[in-house]
């Protein structure tokens, strides 16, 4: 079962907590102007405010844009990642549509991708990824992320009722320090820690895609503390800085989207989910 799985990495991953330090620094960096193209969503304002704040200047267009911003809002509708919904999943069809043509033109035009909260799962779910429908423990009080790049810690928001279920190709940058989540639901399964010897899962927070351009928080470092700014623009700052340095753009026949690339006519397959989605 996926949930052992998670556990043996959960444990992996926070070895580093017994030396872990306090992530307290305020600092926003200078992005120096570049340009970011937020998409509508929650706390769009918030957001906007916290990309000006690094120094960003706002964008007409994906095209002209050096980052592309996908923020919060509702659920990803679960067809993207080949499951119907379950009872307490909801999600705006035009919004999926209009989200994954966004980051059809942003892949194809080799953007860095951005994603908080909804946006996280969703660039998840773009590159491949699935997402427990419903989880209990995150929708509320703030909480303390383990950063397992640098073993330092830090308060993040918690606003959201689903999860990253993890990926190969994903990789982890922030888990819960401590479990959270007793329950956890996806189509036809619910686990509960606890029972049948189901031990605690992997509660990801933050993480990246290399080849796809795409660096995402669960939380809202918009509305955070000061340190979580930071410690998300940062985060981004230095993404961005390797993903243009290295230049690696993502190569069609391995990277596993759900919809594809802009690089060549739709699929059969990619016109009926879009149709469905929309």
């Amino acid at each position: 079962m996926s949930m052992l799985t998670n556990s043996a990495k959960a444990v992996k991953l926070k070895e580093g907590l017994h030396s872990a330090t306090p992530y307290n620094h305020t600092d926003i960096p200078d992005f120096g102007g570049l340009k970011v193209f937020v998409l509508p969503g929650a706390f769009y304002g918030s957001c906007c405010a916290l990309m000006a704040e690094a120094g960003c200047i706002k964008a007409d267009s994906i095209a002209d844009a050096d980052i592309v911003v996908f923020v919060g809002g509702e659920d990803v509708n679960p067809i993207l990642y080949n499951e119907k919904p379950v009872n307490s999943t909801y999600f705006t069809p035009s919004r999926d549509r209009e989200e994954v043509i966004a980051y059809k033109e942003a892949v194809a035009r080799r953007k860095v991708m951005f994603g908080i909260c909804r946006g996280a799962q969703f660039l998840h779910v773009m590159n491949g990824g699935k997402l427990w429908q419903d989880v209990d423990g995150h929708a509320g009080r703030p909480h303390q992320m383990l950063d397992v790049e640098t073993d330092t810690f830090l308060t993040v928001t918690s606003l959201h009722h689903q999860m990253l279920r993890d990926n190969p190709r994903l990789n982890i940058v922030g888990i819960s320090v401590e479990q959270r989540t007793t329950r956890f639901e996806a189509e036809n399964e619910v686990v509960h820690v606890g029972e049948n010897s189901v031990q605690p899962g992997l509660e990801i927070e933050a993480g990246y895609y290399t080849d796809s351009r795409c660096f995402f928080v669960q939380g809202h470092p918009e509305i955070g503390t000061p340190q979580y700014r930071s410690w998300t623009m940062n985060k981004l700052f230095d993404f961005y800085e390797e993903a243009v340095m290295g230049d690696e753009g993502p190569d069609p026949d391995t990277t596993p989207t759900v919809i594809g690339l802009l690089t060549h006519q739709p699929s059969a397959l990619e016109t009926e989910v879009l149709g469905q989605i929309g």
